[in-house]
C-alpha cells in the first residue's frame, strides 16, 4: 500500500483499507461507543463492502453492470449491488 492509505492502488489495497476501517469501527464501538448495535452493523457493512473490492476487476461483473458506453446485462444494478453486499453480511 502507498504511504497514504486513502491512495490505494489496486482493488486488493481497497479491500485492505475497507477491512481496516471495519476493524477500527468495531474497536471504537467496544472501547468508546457503548457496544452500539448501529456501530456494529456499520462495521459489518464496511467488511461486506470490502469483500466486493476484487470484483472491480471482474469481467463478468463489468459486463453485468455495463460502463459509460455499453449497457449492462443486469436490469437493476442497484438491487444487484445491494444483494452482493447483503451476501457478505452476517445474519445475526
Amino acid at each position: 500500500m502507498s504511504g497514504d492509505p486513502l491512495k490505494f492502488q489496486s482493488p486488493e489495497e481497497l479491500e485492505k483499507l475497507l477491512g481496516a476501517l471495519s476493524l477500527r469501527l468495531h474497536y471504537i464501538n467496544r472501547v468508546a461507543a457503548g457496544e452500539s448495535t448501529f456501530h456494529w452493523w456499520y462495521a459489518e457493512l464496511l467488511a461486506a463492502v470490502a469483500q466486493l473490492a476484487p470484483l472491480l476487476d471482474d469481467k463478468e461483473i463489468r459486463q453485468d453492470f455495463g460502463d459509460g458506453w455499453t449497457a449492462g446485462r443486469d436490469p437493476d444494478p442497484r438491487a444487484r449491488l445491494l444483494a452482493l453486499i447483503e451476501q457478505g453480511l452476517p445474519t445475526r
